[in-house]
């Protein structure tokens, strides 16, 4: 067996203006550089709130950053990408799974990976109790989301200036209730997940904590590159054979 070690985060929400996500991003560089696998746990592009002017703009520039980013790691370094509700993006998502075909450094997992002992997934199942059938009608309604332009993107940016985005996220999203709606989701689509896992890696909530443990398995929330969130990747190991 062979130990790896891997870097998981996740909201980046690169192109909306209340986002921190490239500044936070390059922050862990040396982190990125120092493991074998990046985890990007969803919602890494925003493409309701993006700044670009349309679409296909935000599209390009999200393929842009990928190319970059791939190019960056090493050889033997690979990058998994898991869609969140605000990157599940139809038009996106094929584009993606053509790059995928072609670039051996990239992995889609669309809903959920595990990595030895550890679980990753978006998280937007924890909305509420969300069987797969929830989740999939959720998502199909952001897989043909449209860009919500500039006057409502400031709109929603004075939101999170004023500490209201915050505060909702905070009430509604507590870290017990959260990861029993987590628990609950896993039950539906993952039956066996708690024999097989250690630790569950999530985002989705804004709200990063680490390390709680829930009926024998540790649950962590990456957090959120939105502008007083609270960004908080996480390490972790895994064995290969």
């Amino acid at each position: 067996m062979i130990s790896q070690r891997g870097l998981v985060l996740s909201d980046l929400h690169l192109f909306a203006g209340r986002s921190d996500g490239h500044a936070l991003f390059d922050s862990v560089g040396s982190e990125i550089g120092e493991v074998d696998v990046l985890v990007l746990n969803g919602d890494t592009f925003d493409f309701r709130w993006s700044h670009f002017s349309d679409e296909r703009k935000s599209i390009d520039e999200a393929f842009l950053w990928l190319n970059e980013l791939i190019v960056s790691l090493r050889s033997d370094q690979r990058v998994h990408f898991l869609h969140g509700n605000h990157d599940c993006l139809d038009a996106f998502s094929d584009e993606l799974n053509e790059l995928e075909k072609s670039e051996e450094k990239l992995i889609v997992d669309e809903r959920m990976l595990t990595l030895g002992e550890n679980l990753f997934l978006h998280g937007d199942g924890a909305n509420w109790n969300m069987d797969r059938v929830a989740l999939d009608r959720f998502r199909e309604k952001w897989s043909r989301d449209q860009p919500r332009g500039k006057v409502a993107a400031r709109s929603y940016e004075a939101v999170d200036a004023l500490g209201i985005s915050k505060a909702f996220h905070r009430i509604y999203f507590p870290a017990g209730k959260t990861i029993q709606r987590i628990a609950f989701h896993l039950d539906d689509v993952k039956p066996d997940w708690r024999s097989e896992t250690e630790s569950v890696y999530f985002g989705h909530t804004h709200c990063p904590f680490e390390n709680i443990g829930h009926e024998g398995v540790r649950f962590f929330n990456t957090g959120s590159a939105i502008r007083g969130m609270g960004f908080a990747p996480q390490r972790f190991e895994f064995s290969v054979e």
